[in-house]
C-alpha cells in the first residue's frame, strides 16, 4: 500500500462516519417512530412516547388506572377494575400484537407506528 491508497482509505471512513452520523441525526430530529396510544371506547385520550420513560394516570368506566413506561415498553398498574387482568399481562412492547386491554374500564393500550 502507498500512500494514496492509505489517503483514499481514511477519507472513504470519513466520509462514511460523517454520512452515518448525519443519518443519525436525521432520524432522531423526526422524532418517535412508535407511539403508545391509550383508547377509551373509540376515543383517543393519551398518546405517549415509549422513549420517556414515566407513569400516566387517566379514568376509564370503571375507575383509575395507572399506565408505567419504561425501557420502550408499557405496563398497567394500580388499576380500580374487578379482575385485574389488565396488570397480570405485564410488560408490552413495540413488537408485540397484543394490546392491554381492560374491560371493565373500556380501555384499550397499544403501541402504533406513527405517520
Amino acid at each position: 500500500m502507498n500512500k494514496k491508497d492509505i489517503k483514499l482509505i481514511i477519507g472513504l471512513l470519513i466520509v462514511a462516519v460523517v454520512g452515518f452520523l448525519g443519518f443519525k441525526w436525521y432520524k432522531d430530529s423526526q422524532g418517535p417512530d412508535v407511539i403508545g396510544v391509550v383508547q377509551h371506547g373509540n376515543e383517543i385520550i393519551l398518546a405517549f412516547d415509549l422513549d420517556v420513560d414515566d407513569t400516566y394516570e387517566f379514568k376509564g368506566d370503571y375507575g383509575t388506572m395507572h399506565l408505567e413506561v419504561k425501557d420502550r415498553k408499557f405496563r398497567v398498574i394500580d388499576v380500580e377494575c374487578p379482575n385485574h387482568i389488565c396488570e397480570g399481562m405485564g410488560w408490552i412492547g413495540e413488537d408485540d400484537i397484543i394490546p392491554i386491554s381492560c374491560l371493565p374500564n373500556q380501555i384499550l393500550i397499544y403501541a402504533q407506528q406513527q405517520e
